[in-house]
């Protein structure tokens, strides 16, 4: 049975103003990821692949083109509809953790269930389990400065799992560790995909990214690669009619 569609982006581009003038960062943006894929995208700095995480993830809209996420057309969504989506379909991990100092690992990962209006009782027995399957059943009392980088973005990761999300999008997230963390931390990954989860990961480390399954290049704002089921082939002639 062919897995279903979970994220399909068709002719994006996205513009920025800068003074009178308008930067096309992303142009041409053709990309399909199905239920199950585990996806890197490498690049240069510069090359687009933070605007893109961001239209991935439904942090920001595209200027044109379609994009459609786990069946619903999401390019003409509001803010509410996307932060919405957000909280419910997407996990993100990103390269600083991006965890409250002043919480516990706990206190971290119960912080999605608490805005969803889960039972007191039900978040902290949930944080548990998603601390014990990252490997950190004895740091759940912890507050981050008590914990190694690489523990740090285990909790960032049982964070972004714990509403079991559609996708998640992880942003360079051995970017911060030594390589020793980071293989633990790529280790952690694969076993999340092999049980199912669908994963984006934007790196500049090509031996990270040779863990995904699959994998595509960014440049200069262009998406290309090896793999046409990934990045459809764009036709000639189509989205010439892109206006800045």
């Amino acid at each position: 049975m062919e897995a279903k569609q979970i994220l399909l982006m068709k002719d994006v581009y996205k513009d920025f103003p800068q003074g009178d003038l308008t930067v096309n960062v992303l142009k041409h943006i053709n990309l399909n990821v199905s239920e199950g894929d585990y996806v890197a995208i490498t690049g240069p700095s510069g090359s687009g692949k933070t605007t893109l995480m961001n239209l991935m993830g439904c942090l920001d809209t595209v200027t044109s083109g379609k994009m459609i996420f786990d069946g619903e057309d999401v390019s003409t969504y509001t803010d509410n509809q996307l932060s919405d989506l957000r909280l419910k379909k997407i996990g993100f991990v990103f390269q600083t953790f991006e965890l409250l100092g002043q919480k516990t690992a706990l206190k971290n990962v119960c912080m999605p269930l608490s805005f969803a209006d889960i039972p007191k009782k039900e978040q902290i027995e949930r944080a548990e389990e998603a601390l014990e399957k990252v490997g950190l059943s004895d740091r759940m009392d912890f507050r981050p400065n008590q914990l190694s980088g690489g523990q740090k973005q285990r909790v960032a990761i049982a964070r972004a799992m714990i509403l079991k999300p559609r996708i998640l999008l992880a942003d360079e997230p051995t970017g911060a560790l030594d390589s020793a963390s980071g293989a633990q931390v790529m280790d952690l990954f694969s076993k999340l995909n092999e049980e199912g989860t669908t994963i984006i990961m934007i790196t500049h480390d090509r031996d990270v990214a040779s863990r995904a399954k699959r994998r595509a290049l960014m440049k200069d704002g262009i998406l290309s690669s090896e793999d046409t089921a990934l990045v459809p082939l764009h036709r000639s002639g189509e989205g010439d009619e892109h206006e800045s």
